[in-house]
């Protein structure tokens, strides 16, 4: 029985230095890891396509409401309840068509802004040599903040 347990001894003592060391070359390469932090939401407020997406969705909500009101004026003019009742449901289809169209592209358009920005403070990331770059909000200490040299880039 004592060189069983001896050997489990040996064993476990063998599992202990390697775990050690697992996690000394893990603490080391995370100690020699580059982190950044970038504050999205700073960059998002100033890129110069979501300032216009922006702009392009209200002048577009204004046009929607303005058609709105012409077909709602369109249907008030009828007296026949039967064309009035055809008549709304056929804008309300179109009206539901329409927010559709504009929502599909609306979404295409943020998503291709969001490859952009992602594409920008990964390329950034790179040349600056970090090796992980989280948003600022979830960081909570450390980290080298990134956000103004992207935000240069968003300029160019």
């Amino acid at each position: 029985m004592l060189k069983k347990s001896g050997k489990k001894e040996t064993t476990s003592t063998a599992s202990a230095k390697t775990s050690t060391s697992s996690a000394s070359a893990t603490k080391s390469s995370m100690d020699t890891s580059k982190i950044a932090v970038v504050d999205v939401q700073r960059l998002v407020s100033q890129t110069p396509s979501v300032m216009a997406l922006r702009q392009e969705r209200q002048n577009q909500l204004v046009g929607l409401q303005q058609w709105v009101n012409s077909a709602n004026a369109e249907i008030n003019q009828q007296t026949d309840q039967n064309t009035k009742a055809a008549l709304f449901q056929k804008y309300q289809q179109e009206l539901n068509q329409r927010q559709q169209a504009l929502q599909s592209e609306y979404a295409q358009k943020v998503q291709s802004i969001d490859a952009e920005l992602s594409k920008l403070i990964s390329d950034e990331a790179k040349k600056s040599g970090y090796d992980y770059v989280f948003a600022k909000g979830i960081v909570v200490f450390g980290g080298t903040d990134i956000t103004e040299n992207v935000a240069k880039s968003l300029k160019k």
